[in-house]
Parts: structure tokens; C-alpha cells; sequence
């Protein structure tokens, strides 16, 4: 049952994506190479929002904010500009320290009131994101083990444009896999096959890989004065 704290706003309940849902995807990827794209239909990634507790396999990621500041906070950006800064509690589930930048390739997908920020032609942003794991009021650049990190990615706005209104996100999923090449174990994140775009087309490709999206996590952004 949802308990309500002494502010009386319901707290939100932890939304936990369990491993096994990913594995079954990439098992339907598999399918789909050996027998054909029309004969493995895709389950739809879990619709999540503030709040969410992610398994990405080999991190879990909570998402906890989206807001528009002046940079100069915890060490990122200038005083001057503004920021979109997505705000997550990851806990490092392997046994090394992770680099912080590579939360940039977790989240496969980001939009901002639906249009990509990770285009290189995006006009929603000139600059980002850049990534760090905060505490005290400074920044770093690692994830270590079984310790919760608060990392921010950072994207630079545009001057003149209003922020937008939410974020869309999509958390893509580790598998501990066996290397073709050195039969050594590693992570790596879980792709499937796709239909041809018309540039695989032209290369005489039959389909590409595409990030299996375990979640999509939709962020209102507040804006800080």
C-alpha cells in the first residue's frame, strides 16, 4: 500500500524492471536474425515516470529529476548558461569502477518534448550532455561499485529558446555476454535487429542493430529561478 508522508503527497512506489524482462527481448532479437524480422514481434518497453527504479543489468538507475539551471552548480557548466541536467541515483551493479560518461550510452534515447537531443542536428540543445557523478558540491567522474552515485547529464540550451516541458527517455539494458572473438565474459548492451533503413539499403545491408529499449521514462522539467 502507498504511504503518505507528513507533507501529505503520496510517495511514489519504486518501479523495478527485472532482468528476465530484457533476456526474453533479446532471446525475440535472435529469433529475428535467424528467422526473419516479420516472425519475432518486439514486446513495447515499460511506460515509467518520475521516481522509476530501473534494472539496466549491469546498473540500477533511478530517475529522479529533469530541471533547467544556470550552470555553476556542482561544477558543471558556466554561470552564465543554461542547462537541461538530468538528475539519476545509479548504483554500480558490477565489480569495477564505471566511468560516470558511460550512463550516456545506458539511456539510449532522450527527448525533449519529443524531439531527440541526441541528434547532432538537433537545435534543442548546443552543447552536451556532459556527464558527472555529484557529491558535496563537486564533481567526478566515476561509479564505484555497490555505491549509490547521483550523476548528472548535462545539456547546454540554446539562448533565446524556452526550456521544455518534459523529457522522454529510454533505458536500454546490459547482458553479461561471451566475446565471439575471445570467448572472455564483458558487458554489453542488448541489441536486435531491424528493419533496413534506406542508407543499410544502400550498403546492401538487410537490417542493423538497433539498443533494446527496456523502459521509457517520461520527466516533467521544472525550471529553477
Amino acid at each position: 500500500m502507498t504511504s503518505t508522508p507528513s507533507g501529505g503527497r503520496p510517495r511514489r512506489r519504486p518501479v523495478l524492471i527485472p532482468v528476465l524482462v530484457v533476456l526474453a527481448a533479446a532471446t525475440v532479437g535472435v529469433s529475428a536474425a535467424a528467422g526473419g524480422l516479420k516472425e519475432a514481434p518486439e514486446k513495447p518497453p515499460e511506460q515509467a515516470g518520475k521516481g522509476a527504479e530501473i534494472d539496466q543489468g549491469r546498473m540500477v538507475t533511478r530517475f529522479d529529476d529533469a530541471v533547467v539551471r544556470l550552470g555553476g552548480k556542482d561544477g558543471i557548466g558556466v554561470s552564465d548558461r543554461r542547462y537541461l541536467q538530468l538528475v539519476l541515483k545509479v548504483t554500480n551493479k558490477s565489480e569495477i569502477t564505471l566511468l560516470a560518461q558511460m550512463m550516456d550510452d545506458a539511456l539510449v534515447g532522450v527527448r525533449a518534448d519529443g524531439k531527440p537531443l541526441d541528434d547532432p542536428a538537433s537545435t534543442n540543445v548546443t552543447g552536451g550532455p556532459r556527464v558527472v557523478a555529484v557529491s558535496g558540491g563537486h564533481s567526478y567522474g566515476q561509479m564505484h561499485p555497490g555505491v549509490p552515485a547521483t550523476v548528472v547529464l548535462a545539456y547546454e540550451l540554446p539562448e533565446g529558446k524556452p526550456p521544455p516541458k518534459s523529457v522522454q527517455i529510454d533505458a536500454g539494458m546490459y547482458a553479461w555476454a561471451e566475446s565471439f572473438f575471445y570467448k572472455t565474459h564483458e558487458w554489453r548492451l542488448v541489441t536486435t535487429p531491424v528493419a533496413p533503413t534506406a542508407e543499410d539499403r544502400a550498403h546492401g545491408r538487410q537490417f542493423h542493430y538497433s539498443p533494446i529499449v527496456v523502459a521509457q521514462v517520461t520527466l516533467p522539467v521544472r525550471v529553477e529561478a
